[in-house]
């Protein structure tokens, strides 16, 4: 390794995005042919943008000049598949983010994610509500406006709320019929914004003058500075000197890539409380022993931002209370977590580890036998502050029997997808939402715009899907037993029996019929199976395992075991595979409607199977 020698090592400077992305789309700003691919997911995505508008801290860039050929080079992500010409500046840590803000906000084609296609836009209507006639003054409407949408394979983009389309975004007129702003037009060049806002106000006014020209001036007050603060965000730069060794560089970006970790916002409110006398980390420390040693784990992973969310909702919604008549919001963004001081933190620590506490014995009584089959770890934060805030001011009882209501808010929130959404915007709505339902108020959005797309289930196929893994949940629930006999399952037995999700009709045996149907891999056609039991049938047709575990176990028994999993035995044993996934996707989907209510649309015969997830060739 190479001593580096007296002098500038490198140069601090920021520059602004306005002049990075126009850089990665000429390239002559490129990357190290070494580095690792390109990886972020859009809500990561959707999660920088907003952190780069607020102007948090979005972490520095490390760079270099290039005047030499001592590297080869390459594109980023989106911008072509090779340089068009000769770089000047190689980017050796920031990667992830540039492209994502590239793609996000520069190319038309968005943000490309596992063979698919995601575009940002902001919506506009809500952005132009904000009360305040300012960005400056009150609650920021920017991250609630923003999102994304998938383009379908037939390349339409549709927003959903859950599973509910809300409204189409596949031409510009249907764009400015929604007022959904193209993010990717924010370092226009070419007027493209420019016209899309004239377009937009001219529809909202109606060709009414003196009304397009107030739309413009709320434009020109709420939606123009957000696009100002994004394009001018200046990214902090170190630039390493042009003529440092090789070797050198290689062990600066060896060292970046593989230890370099994010500050997490726990991290920044362990600093701000270590000043005033509370140690947050030692605390935190002794919650998950707490929790280890009570098996309180088994089901819900801890973790230390989450926690303080929680708090942050408790504590909003009193003051809230205390101030019926003034605009305070309850809320568990970052903002508002720096700003806990330690009085707060210490009033709300110990009656929010009780409602911590009650979520675990909901959950398992969800039948959410192990993590590994949660749908969303991020629902513990409204969960957590709903029963804490029920138990503290109502007390065990009242907790207890709010139950049925939260557990329909919960499985509504699931079977939506609701939480694939941001959060924060959620957890403080549905929060506030549901202690106010279970207080004697109306329904909370989440269950009362609950409408279930019922192809859902014969098309999802990845265990990392909040349905596929909520089907496995209400099946223990509802008294799955151990395939192998062994009792209902739970906790123990989960892990004991190393249940996982399997299919049911086996893939080899279909393949032995002569069936291919891309519905053998749901979820339709999965579930909880011990590793035993699995191994057991291996291939084999249902008629051949069925027949084999009735005569170890008996016929009636073996049936009731395969009915606590919505499986007819009768069917099974015949092996028709149409019977089967018709009669099971019916149980299912009934299953689903006992816990949530609402709205169920009919089974098509030709759903659009997910692409993705986790199988296992039995």
């Amino acid at each position: 390794m190479s001593v580096l020698g007296k002098g500038s090592l490198f140069t601090p400077k920021s520059i602004p995005l306005i002049e990075l992305l126009p850089g990665i789309n000429n390239h002559k700003t490129a990357l190290p042919n070494f580095q690792r691919p390109w990886i972020w997911e859009p809500e990561r995505v959707r999660e920088l943008i907003v952190s780069v508008a607020y102007r948090y801290p979005a972490g520095s860039l490390l760079t270099m000049p290039v005047v030499s050929n001592s590297f080869a080079l390459r594109p980023f992500q989106g911008s072509g598949d090779k340089l068009e010409d000769e770089p000047n500046l190689m980017v050796l840590d920031g990667q992830q983010r540039l492209t994502s803000l590239y793609q996000a906000l520069y190319r038309k084609e968005g943000v490309e994610y596992r063979g698919r296609k995601f575009h940002f836009y902001l919506d506009i209507p809500h952005l132009m509500s904000d009360p305040d006639g300012s960005i400056d003054v009150g609650e920021p409407h920017f991250e609630d406006a923003l999102f994304f949408v998938l383009q379908e394979k037939d390349g339409r983009r549709i927003r959903y709320l859950g599973l509910k389309p809300v409204y189409e975004l596949t031409t510009l007129d249907d764009e400015l019929s929604a007022g959904a702003l193209p993010l990717n037009l924010t370092f226009d060049a070419n007027g493209e914004l420019a016209e899309w806002m004239m377009n937009y106000l001219s529809l909202q006014a109606h060709d009414d003058m003196k009304q397009y020209k107030q739309l413009q001036k709320k434009w020109g007050n709420l939606v123009h500075p957000w696009l100002d603060l994004i394009r001018n965000y200046p990214f902090p730069v170190v630039e390493l000197n042009a003529d440092m060794p090789l070797s050198a560089i290689c062990h600066i970006f060896e060292k970046v890539n593989s230890q370099g970790l994010p500050l997490d916002v726990f991290d920044l409110c362990t600093a701000i409380l270590w000043a005033q006398g509370f140690s947050l980390n030692d605390k935190w420390n002794d919650v998950v022993k707490d929790f280890k040693s009570n098996n309180l784990l088994q089901m819900q992973p801890l973790n230390g931002t989450g926690f303080l969310q929680s708090l942050a909702l408790l504590d909003s919604l009193e003051k809230k209370r205390a101030n019926p008549k003034s605009r305070l919001a309850v809320g568990s963004r970052k903002r508002d977590l720096m700003e806990l001081d330690k009085s707060t933190v210490e009033k709300w620590w110990k009656i929010l580890l009780d409602g911590y506490k009650e979520s675990s014995a909901f959950m398992m009584g969800q039948g959410i036998l192990s993590e590994r089959i949660l749908p969303y770890s991020t629902m513990i934060i409204p969960l957590a502050a709903i029963f804490a805030d029920i138990k503290n001011r109502k007390g065990d009882i009242n907790a207890k029997a709010a139950w049925p209501k939260i557990r329909q808010w919960y499985w509504c929130s699931v079977f939506s997808q609701r939480y694939s959404g941001p959060v924060e915007t959620y957890s403080a709505l549905d929060f506030e939402q549901v202690v106010s339902w279970v207080d004697g108020g109306p329904e909370p959005e989440a269950v009362r715009t609950f409408i279930f797309r019922s192809d859902a289930i014969q098309e999802i196929s990845s265990i990392r899907n909040a349905i596929y893994k909520g089907v496995l949940c209400l099946l223990a629930q509802n008294g799955a037993m151990d395939f192998s006999g062994g009792g209902g399952l739970n906790v123990q037995i989960f892990h004991d029996t190393q249940q996982d999700h399997h299919h049911i009709f086996p893939t080899k045996a279909l393949k032995e019929l002569e069936i291919s149907d891309p519905r053998a891999n749901t979820i339709v056609n999965k579930t909880l199976i011990s590793a035993t039991a699995n191994r057991s049938i291996s291939g084999n047709k249902p008629s051949n395992y069925v027949q084999n575990w009735r005569d170890k176990l008996g016929a009636a028994s073996y049936d009731d075991i395969l009915r606590s999993h919505a499986i007819d035995s009768n069917i099974l044993i015949q092996d028709n595979w149409q019977a089967f996934i018709v009669d099971r996707r019916e149980r299912l989907c009934r299953m689903i409607e006992s816990v949530c209510k609402g709205v169920f649309q009919p089974f098509t015969e030709s759903p659009d199977i997910e692409s993705e997830g986790e199988q296992e060739e039995v």
